[in-house]
């Protein structure tokens, strides 16, 4: 029988312990006073860890009313999804939104500089161009919502998010204070953008999981251990944990949707499934 060994023991204890950091975080940000300073949670971690299903796992543990949103979209989509959330929260509750992803969201300077709004300030979603083209692509409901949110004297339309309490979930890094410095003193064209991301961070409290390897593999072999993501039996995942921590270096993908795919492999042909694994998964 295949044990884990105790190095292996280790990193399997620190992947759970900031999995549970990571949790607590979640529901910190979620019971915080909407009207504390730093509401905003930004949550950094390496792609495939799980980070939105850990945040959401812990906010439904707490009961807080709470979305997922996806940061992954046009200006103009992730407003309409705060148009309908807000349209349909008749009596103004706090609500817990959670964005998922946010390449697109934060690309440029234009976008970032409607999130300080969203989040600090004014605390409002604006979007002030014509509706004409983008109406009939939407739903009734989204329809009615921004129909709710418009004025007769402005184009677009206007989203109060004074009662919303924002978690971003990432898989880059918001620049520090130093990182700016640094392309301000090279003079990159990165510079103005990186001091747009770092405003979004003095925003938000922020969490930055960067992990080593050993942490990341501990990482996901907690959550194939104790989550409901992996249909095998626990010897089985020893197993295939293992030959993932032996083969770290050699691996071509890093992420707890490889072991799901690894473990499907395994249930398919469970006599061959380590030359599967080698052909589908390791460098050569």
């Amino acid at each position: 029988m295949i044990q884990f060994s105790r190095t292996q023991k280790h990193y399997i204890d620190n992947g759970a312990s900031k999995r549970n950091r990571l949790k607590l975080l979640a529901k910190k940000a979620a019971n915080s006073s909407i009207d504390s300073k730093h509401p905003h949670m930004y949550i950094f971690s390496p792609a495939g860890l799980g980070k939105t299903y850990t945040v959401g796992d812990a906010l439904k543990e707490s009961g807080i009313k709470h979305f997922t949103i996806s940061g992954n979209q046009s200006m103009f989509a992730f407003g309409i999804g705060l148009a309908t959330i807000q349209f349909l929260n008749k009596n103004e509750e706090k609500i817990v939104i959670v964005v998922d992803d946010c390449d697109e969201i934060l690309k440029n300077s234009a976008n970032i500089n409607i999130m300080k709004n969203v989040l600090e300030g004014y605390k409002t979603y604006s979007y002030e161009k014509s509706l004409q083209a983008q109406l009939p692509n939407l739903s009734d409901i989204q329809v009615s919502a921004i129909e709710h949110f418009s004025s007769p004297e402005k184009m677009g339309f206007s989203v109060p998010t004074d009662n919303l309490v924002f978690i971003f979930t990432s898989n880059f890094q918001l620049p520090t204070d130093d990182d700016v410095k640094v392309q301000r003193e090279k003079g990159t064209q990165k510079a103005v953008l990186y001091g747009h991301l770092n405003a979004i961070r003095s925003r938000c409290r922020t969490a930055d999981f960067d992990l080593c390897d050993n942490d990341t593999w501990g990482w996901i072999a907690d959550c194939i251990l104790n989550e409901d993501v992996c249909d095998l039996e626990d010897q089985d995942k020893i197993i295939l944990l293992d030959w993932m921590f032996n083969n770290w270096d050699k691996l071509n993908e890093r992420s707890i949707r490889t072991v799901q795919k690894m473990c499907e492999t395994m249930i398919e042909d469970p006599t061959g499934y380590r030359d599967s694994w080698e052909i589908d998964y390791l460098k050569f």
